[in-house]
């Protein structure tokens, strides 16, 4: 059977595709900031020394890391709004999803990285005057960022991807996007395969820029 592929498809709903592109980097950014600072605090609280603080982060991490993303997201969209009577708006309820699920995993990633720091480094700023915040803000965590910069990169890498379910709660990220089209061009795929072009771009893009993090830091 032959096939021909109908690049002009490509060039008449190019337009869904860059829309969805934006959606989705928007997203992906937003979430991974969110969940990079959230998992820090969570960390931070985990190895606080404070039990009430100890115990709320791991009970956190192992909610967050053990409720499927999907259900999450089906439950936080439409389950809060019946409890609730809010109605919160798709895209920030994406974002809070993502957000949330990652920063459980970020906290994991941090506090393996801060615990991988010599515990004579730690000493050694206690024993020269420095208190605890000082020894974990000038010493610790500049050596733990070299140690979780991969898995930072690699947790990116995920919650990029992540995005595709969104379009459940009707956000118009690149899939949903790349939907839309196909019902009208009935191409899916032409359209489809141009959505995992677009990934692997992205997923390189990602890759290349942590990989340079990684340099920069080893070398400072």
């Amino acid at each position: 059977m032959d096939f021909d592929f109908k690049w002009h498809v490509l060039t008449r709903y190019q337009s869904f595709l860059i829309d969805g592109v934006l959606i989705t980097v928007q997203m992906a950014l937003l979430g991974m900031a969110i969940a990079l600072t959230l998992g820090l605090i969570i960390a931070l609280m985990a190895k606080s020394g404070i039990k009430i603080l100890e115990i709320f982060s791991d009970i956190y991490i192992q909610v967050f890391r053990a409720i499927p993303i999907f259900v999450f997201l089906i439950w936080l969209f439409y389950g809060a709004a019946m409890l609730t009577g809010i109605n919160v708006p798709a895209f920030s309820t994406a974002v809070i999803c993502l957000s949330m699920t990652h920063s459980a995993f970020m906290a994991e990633t941090y506090r393996a990285g801060i615990e991988s720091v010599p515990k004579g480094h730690r000493e050694a700023g206690l024993s020269v005057g420095l208190s605890r915040f000082q020894v974990m803000r000038y010493i610790i965590l500049p050596q733990a960022i070299r140690t979780v910069l991969p898995p930072i990169g690699n947790e990116f890498t995920i919650v990029f991807k992540s995005t595709t379910i969104l379009g459940i709660i009707g956000v118009d990220e690149l899939v949903r996007k790349a939907q839309s089209a196909v019902t009208l061009s009935f191409r899916p795929f032409e359209l489809y395969s141009a959505v995992a072009v677009i990934f692997i771009i992205m997923v390189v893009i990602i890759s290349r820029f942590n990989l340079y993090l990684e340099k920069k830091f080893s070398y400072s």
